[in-house]
Order: C-alpha cells, then sequence, then structure tokens
C-alpha cells in the first residue's frame, strides 16, 4: 500500500493546469487520511505559483487562490526548490502566505523522492 506520494510540478502554471491539478490531486490524497502522506515540490517555471505579485486572471487563466486555499485546509506542504525561485528572480517576500511552504535545496528535494513510495510528475 502506498504511504507516501510526492508530486513534482516545474510546468509554468500559466497556460497549462498542472499546478492546480497537482494540487488537487495532492488534497485528494490528503483527504484519504493521515495514512498518506503527500507533498508537492515546485520546481522551474512553476515557483510562479506561489508569487503573490502574479495576477493570471490579465491573461485570462484562473486565479491561483483556489488550490492554494484548498491545499492550506488540507496542510498540504509545498516545496519550493532553491534553484526555481533563483532562475526566476524571486525570493521569500514574493510567496503568498501559506503556512506549509518551505524552499529546499535539490539534496533534501532527492531525499523527498528516495524517502516517498511513489511520485508525479507534471
Amino acid at each position: 500500500m502506498i504511504k507516501s506520494v510526492v508530486i513534482i510540478v516545474d510546468q509554468s502554471p500559466v497556460g497549462k493546469n498542472s499546478a492546480r491539478e497537482a494540487l488537487r490531486l495532492a488534497a485528494g490524497f490528503l483527504g484519504l487520511g493521515e495514512e498518506i502522506d503527500c507533498k508537492v515540490v515546485l520546481m522551474g517555471d512553476a515557483v510562479y505559483f506561489v508569487n503573490k505579485n502574479a495576477d493570471p486572471t490579465v491573461v485570462g487563466v484562473d486565479s491561483f487562490e483556489e488550490p492554494l486555499e484548498m491545499g492550506d485546509l488540507s496542510d498540504l506542504e509545498i516545496y519550493i526548490l532553491d534553484t526555481g525561485l533563483e532562475d526566476a528572480g524571486l525570493t521569500e517576500a514574493d510567496f503568498v502566505e501559506y503556512e506549509n511552504l518551505k524552499v529546499i535545496d535539490i539534496v533534501n528535494l532527492a531525499k523527498l523522492i528516495a524517502n516517498a513510495d511513489t511520485s508525479f510528475r507534471f
């Protein structure tokens, strides 16, 4: 039986629903009860999903608020790969308010993946 899942998202949240669907999937896993530990990792262009200064509605994309609220209500842990932040020119000051949002490096990402029973990539 699967007890832990890591969902990795590396695609831009604008023009694709990958980040939004990853958070929905993760919230679904967590909704199954405490038996499945699920974490989401945003890397590459996916880091823009947590940029508080982004307004996706300007380009006709739904707001990121709903999936983030769903994740927050589920106590979903979201990890941001530090190199993605650097590449995007973002800092932690640019993040939306989200209680379980953490920046990690590649070594800790490898540990998350190695310790999970399975992983998904969006």
